[in-house]
């Protein structure tokens, strides 16, 4: 039987443990590290199996749940404010996702910034989308996802899959996306003392880390100023808490006013990526169930 965590605890660890650890003062790479062991306390899932193979030179990994659908397939672009994060750091909501979708999820340790700022992230998710094409996937059996910059990073990959020659996913799944590097939101302010994870200097210092230079509200780095016509079906999650959740909310609107299929899930109470710890958060789990809803409509 699965050990569930309070939220509270759980809420209290993060507030201690990571939130003043990711941004500055500490450097990049003590952040890398620290996510990475952080990340330690959510626990794959047993029922699926990793299977670390590359993609386009990528180091990545394959999720494949026992009795999985080989007609199911996500791509999974981790979070970790385009500067840090790795699938290695992602195992628990990557396995987690997969079994509680029945599918196969690969997941790709993209260039970060600041070495590797815009467009070069989203130039590796184009790629890894690609290479799983070329695999013989059908593209109505894959579903592109991601959370926070990751979710940003999927979002602008299916804008730009639209925009070119590429056959369109069968849906998106954005986990509490970053979609607005301008840092400048309402709720950046109005939830500062409650998102237990995490604080705007660290968003602002990743924000100018990725762009390198560039305008923040370019629609390349900020999908939330692109045009979101004729994109797949999308299902939103976020938590009310956290500072970025009025990207969401804007989000929906846009995507809504042109004329997209488009779901908000606005979890009350909770926090940036929370549905990362499921297996020991029950909300996480019920929303890995909700995403897995959301998939099988697409996928059926």
């Amino acid at each position: 039987m699965a050990v569930r965590l309070p939220a509270g605890l759980i809420r209290s660890l993060l507030r201690f443990v990571l939130k003043p650890f990711l941004g500055p003062p500490f450097p990049v790479s003590f952040q890398r590290v620290w996510l990475r062991l952080a990340s330690n306390a959510n626990l794959p899932s047993k029922a699926s199996e990793l299977l670390p193979l590359d993609i386009e030179s990528m180091p990545a990994v394959r999720a494949r749940p026992h009795g999985s659908d080989p007609d199911r397939t996500i791509l999974y672009v981790h979070g970790g404010g385009y500067c840090v994060g790795s699938w290695q750091s992602h195992r628990g909501p990557i396995t987690h996702l997969a079994v509680a979708a029945g599918a196969e999820v690969y997941a790709p340790n993209y260039r970060l910034a600041p070495e590797h700022p815009y467009p070069e992230g989203l130039e590796d998710a184009l790629a890894a989308y690609r290479w799983l094409l070329a695999t013989g996937l059908s593209p109505s059996s894959i579903a592109l996802a991601g959370d926070s910059a990751g979710g940003g990073l999927a979002l602008a990959a299916a804008i730009a899959i639209r925009d070119s020659d590429l056959p369109a996913p069968s849906a998106l799944v954005l986990i509490s996306p970053w979609v607005d590097l301008r840092c400048d939101s309402p709720s950046m302010t109005r939830n500062v003392r409650i998102d237990p994870m995490l604080r705007p200097s660290w968003s602002r210092a990743c924000s100018r880390m990725y762009l390198d230079g560039r305008d923040p509200g370019d629609p390349g780095c900020s999908p939330l100023f692109a045009s979101h016509e004729d994109l797949p079906p999308i299902l939103i999650q976020t938590g009310s808490d956290e500072i970025i959740v009025d990207d969401s909310i804007r989000l929906e609107a846009s995507c809504r006013e042109a004329g997209g299929d488009v779901t908000l899930q606005v979890f009350d109470g909770l926090w940036h990526d929370f549905q990362t710890h499921a297996g020991i958060l029950e909300a996480a789990d019920e929303a890995m169930d909700k995403i897995a809803e959301f998939l099988d409509g697409q996928w059926n």
